[in-house]
């Protein structure tokens, strides 16, 4: 009786969840692009806007947290105060991975599908973080490893979509070419849900029988090599996505 009534709590609470992000969305939409207006570079202003979406995130982290809808552990979490100049590399299991991550990092570039630019209600909260859109793969490698090169840091999501239910989707060689292009470090990030939830195709309201209770565990960087010296581009790509899938196969593979 009780379970049950906990669980119908947590539909509505998890509604509650989605309706503050909707109603926060449609508020700050028209602000924050006032804010990139303010004096200073062009970098000083899309990071100003990114810190002020990184506190709106935590704040909305918390108000899960508080209702019961999830509990976050997040595992050598000090590796993030030196993000600045790496690419954060993440698997993406469920809806809220963005927003797990930008309420960890202050400053966050991310990579963004072209379509949102044609949401009225993102397009301006986008062009005024400063986001990258997904466009041609050498345009999109190289406006990344420009961001990297000025000590920014940078989200990438390399299976491009959410997560096949517990298991990791084909890696896109993207994120290994970034690093490779400005000699910045990988940073991988695994991001877990248990019970599994808010995967892809599936509804909010499909609630789990308990709290979600996500791990985000840190890895430790991976260097690029020089590419000096004749190596291969591609081969080397194709190396370090080859680290980055065992580090997440890993732990999907740990039964704990």
């Amino acid at each position: 009786m009780f379970a049950k009534l906990f669980r119908w709590w947590r539909v509505v609470a998890t509604g509650s969840a989605f309706a503050l992000f909707g109603i926060g969305g449609l508020i700050t939409a028209p602000l924050l692009p006032i804010l990139n207006q303010l004096p200073g570079s062009q970098l000083a202003r899309e990071a100003r806007v990114q810190r002020v979406i990184h506190w709106l995130f935590r704040a909305f982290v918390q108000y899960m947290r508080a209702v019961g809808i999830l509990s976050v552990e997040v595992v050598d979490a000090q590796r993030l105060k030196s993000a600045g100049g790496q690419v954060l590399v993440a698997n993406h299991p469920t809806l809220l991975d963005v927003v797990m991550m930008g309420a960890l990092v202050p400053q966050l570039d991310c990579v963004v599908k072209r379509a949102a630019w044609s949401n009225p209600f993102m397009r301006g909260v986008i062009s005024a973080a400063g986001y990258i859109p997904n466009d041609a793969s050498e345009t999109l490698i190289e406006q990344c490893a420009m961001r990297l090169r000025d000590e920014r840091s940078l989200l990438i999501f390399p299976e491009g979509t959410r997560s096949p239910k517990g298991r990791l989707g084909p890696l896109h060689r993207g994120a290994a070419h970034m690093a490779l292009s400005s000699q910045r470090p990988l940073r991988p990030v695994f991001i877990g849900c248990d019970p599994p939830a808010l995967m892809s195709g599936q509804p909010w309201y499909d609630v789990p029988s308990r709290p979600m209770r996500y791990t985000i565990e840190v890895g430790e960087a991976i260097d690029p090599p020089s590419l000096e010296g004749g190596k291969a581009r591609g081969a080397i790509a194709r190396q370090l996505t080859g680290r980055l899938r065992d580090f997440y196969m890993e732990r999907l593979q740990d039964p704990d």
